[in-house]
């Protein structure tokens, strides 16, 4: 399970690469996309590595005049990633719902119970 920075850099990361094999995009880019104020470069370029170790895509590091920039390619696991939050989603509600129905249940029965003895 991602945490919530790592979903928000996969996110812009899926929707800037899921027409095109890959991408490139500068660290600066990429946090003014995410819109993120408590991203730093350092704080970015771990999730980045940690991103690319969990195998979501391909990363090479390369330069553009003298600045730092990502090129990145999709393997099958991100291009998956849309699919498994919104699976990860939908097995959330489901859970919720099981508890407010059990929850439910055992309030009527109790009632029921306590009506009988």
């Amino acid at each position: 399970m991602l945490t919530k920075t790592e979903n928000k850099v996969m996110t812009v990361i899926f929707n800037e690469c899921k027409d095109k094999k890959s991408l490139l995009i500068s660290p600066i880019d990429l946090i003014k996309i995410i819109g993120e104020k408590s991203i730093t470069q350092t704080k970015l370029e771990n999730v980045m590595n940690d991103l690319y170790m969990d195998g979501y895509f391909d990363l090479i590091y390369s330069d553009r005049r003298g600045e730092r920039v990502y090129c990145v390619a999709l393997t099958e696991r991100g291009k998956g990633y849309m699919r498994g939050q919104k699976v990860m989603r939908r097995n959330l509600i489901f859970r919720l719902m099981m508890t407010v129905g059990l929850a439910f249940l055992s309030f009527i029965i109790g009632l029921i119970l306590k009506a009988i003895f």
